[in-house]
């Protein structure tokens, strides 16, 4: 019989080489570590079982066969983990026609030495061969002791791997906090059970959030699965939180998505912060269907109160002309603004279009360095970003040399504001309509190797109280773009009919980031001045002015006069253009876009926007 034993010992092990990539596919299954263990590195010890250390029972290190503590005789395995060695055991499995599969097994630590550590054990699952793993538990954490008895444990594999040919579970063994030697752990029994009970996974287990005050958050995202409902799927989250199934609407406290298969997911299921009020918020997600363990999603997220200033409007009537903004004082107190202005910061080095403005800018006009505005005197408000902000003694001039120590948080230069009332003009092509000019100049006061726009925007109101809402495009980008030192553009923008009758309307000037690397340019707003054009409905009622034309502005070729006159037409800077006598009209079509001036013999003087 020995020498029988002998002869078929190898031929045993040629066998468990040869089913080494064999899986297991019968449900149920059982494994309680019966057979003697083939021992070596990344090694198949067992048919289906793969460990990445085995050793003997005698060594008793690493991965061994446990011949002294088991839950039911002969054997258990034990793992020691160190600093160096994670204890990893891979099982094959084959889940066709699976849809959700439990692994059970017993399992207590043994005491290793006098270290405080625990051992962890976590599990994992992979369904493309190890690339990728998913649904990564802590299953347990026991103490460096002798464990009398061994306890039940549980583990669900992710339902990705429902009715896949090619599944991976990973043990993985580790040491947990503390000093010194780990326990050993040990574990026997184990079974795999196809699970018929109504199974939910999330995937994710917490989200935070960061929110600007008066603006959701961005969404992020985690994914729901379910298997073997009986009902449908409820997502509900707690108060100051909202959640979606689109990332771009309907988002409320709650969703329920009705059962319509046995599986169902991955969903994707989009969360944001919506509260009222600044501060910490904390909340939940919580996703249940009947005869199922509901699954918690943890939310936490801090809403930043924004605090900026919506100045007060400059009202504008018809005929109105005047230069609203054309210097500012670099010894202008802090925390003023021009009439009818404000400064926006925000937190951003290289801002974008979108970058959100948190507050004013609140420190001094003649700093110079960091980010900052800085008052150019007669060549208006400047803006500059630097990498850092501004240090708080620097800011308000208490510590003018201070280069330690804290800094303004929210302190980038980003957007000039001015606010208009246009509530007594009018659109209306029946009656008089009133065209808004903006005339500005954009500057740069310094090049550097970045490129920099400053882009101008308008909105209607003022977004309820949230500076970064409601902001549009002008048809046609208008905007200056950085150049050589000292260049500097003429611009003349028109405000969008649409913005006529309107008690607030405001338009911003958005230092804003293009390309580049190195530093950034310093580029300011100036000689802001504001017309509004006023054309009447139709020629006949234009015909009862003394002296006038239209249309105006003066799209086409052509601009037509009420009644035979002698004219002048000069730019704004009074070059003259042509002049006509007894005319009742006028050829334009060959002038640049801009503002010009008719004179008539009698001395009048209309403005034409072309």
């Amino acid at each position: 019989m020995f020498m029988i034993k002998k002869i078929l010992t190898p031929v045993l092990l040629f066998m468990l080489s040869v089913t080494a990539f064999a899986q297991i596919n019968t449900f149920p299954a059982s494994e309680s570590f019966d057979a003697v263990f083939t021992e070596g590195q990344d090694v198949v010890f067992i048919p289906n079982w793969t460990g990445n250390r085995v050793n003997s029972p005698a060594t008793a290190t690493r991965i061994f066969r446990e011949e002294v503590d088991y839950n039911s005789a002969p054997a258990a395995i034990s793992v020691i983990p160190t600093a160096a060695f994670t204890g990893t055991i891979s099982v094959n499995l084959d889940m066709t026609g699976i849809t959700a599969l439990n692994v059970n097994f017993f399992a207590k630590s043994m005491s290793n030495g006098a270290g405080s550590r625990n051992v962890n054990l976590n599990m994992e699952a992979s369904i493309d061969g190890g690339l990728t793993w998913i649904g990564n538990q802590e299953v347990l954490s026991l103490p460096n002791e002798d464990q009398t008895d061994f306890i039940s444990y549980s583990y669900t594999l992710p339902l990705a791997t429902a009715n896949q040919p090619n599944v991976l579970l990973h043990l993985l063994v580790t040491r947990g906090a503390g000093t010194g030697t780990p326990a050993r752990l040990v574990m026997d029994d184990f079974s795999f059970v196809e699970n018929t009970a109504t199974v939910l996974e999330a995937s994710e287990t917490a989200l935070n959030f960061s929110q600007l005050q008066g603006t959701p958050s961005a969404a992020q995202t985690f994914t729901v699965s379910a298997i073997n409902l009986t009902g449908d799927l409820n997502i509900a989250v707690t108060t100051d939180f909202e959640i979606s199934i689109d990332p771009n609407v309907g988002y409320s406290n709650a969703i329920v998505i009705p059962e319509t298969a046995d599986f169902m997911g991955p969903i994707t299921i989009y969360t944001r912060l919506n509260a009222a009020t600044a501060g910490a918020h904390n909340g939940t997600v919580t996703v249940s269907s009947p005869g199922a363990v509901s699954r918690t999603i943890e939310l936490t997220g801090d809403t930043v109160l924004v605090n900026v200033t919506n100045p007060t409007p400059l009202v504008l009537t018809q005929g109105f002309n005047q230069t609203v903004f054309s210097a500012w004082d670099p010894a202008a107190a802090m925390g003023t603004f021009p009439e009818h202005m404000a400064f926006w910061a925000h937190s951003v080095s290289d801002p974008g279009l979108d970058t959100p403005f948190i507050e004013d800018w609140h420190c001094l006009y003649n700093l110079t360095n960091r980010s900052r505005f800085v008052g150019q005197g007669d060549n208006g408000i400047s803006f500059v970003n630097a990498a850092n902000p501004q240090f708080v003694g620097v800011c308000d001039g208490s510590d003018p040399t201070q280069t330690t120590g804290a800094v303004i948080e929210n302190g980038k230069a980003g957007a000039v504001i001015l606010s208009l009332d246009t509530s007594s003009l009018s659109a209306q092509v029946s009656t008089d309509t009133d065209f808004v000019t903006i005339m500005w100049t954009g500057r740069t006061i310094a090049q550097n190797s970045r490129i920099y726009g400053l882009r101008m925007q308008y909105r209607i109101g003022d977004g309820n109280g949230n500076p970064n809402a409601g902001w549009t495009e002008f048809p046609g980008t208008e905007e200056y773009i950085s150049g050589a030192t000292d260049n500097f553009e003429q611009k003349i923008t028109q405000l969008p009919l649409e913005c006529d009758g309107y008690p607030l309307v405001q338009v911003r000037w958005v230092y804003y980031f293009i390309s580049g690397t190195g530093a950034r340019p310093n580029m300011g707003i100036d000689d802001i001045q504001i017309d509004v054009a006023t054309t009447l409905g139709t020629p006949d009622l234009e015909a009862t002015k003394s002296f006038g034309f239209y249309p105006n502005p003066a799209n086409g070729n052509m601009i037509y006069f009420n009644r035979p006159s002698n004219v002048i037409l000069s730019d704004v800077s009074g070059k003259v253009i042509c002049k006509a006598e007894n005319t009742s009209e006028m050829y334009v079509g060959n002038l640049t876009p801009g503002v010009y001036f008719i004179r008539n013999a009698a001395g009048k003087v209309l403005k034409m926007v072309r």
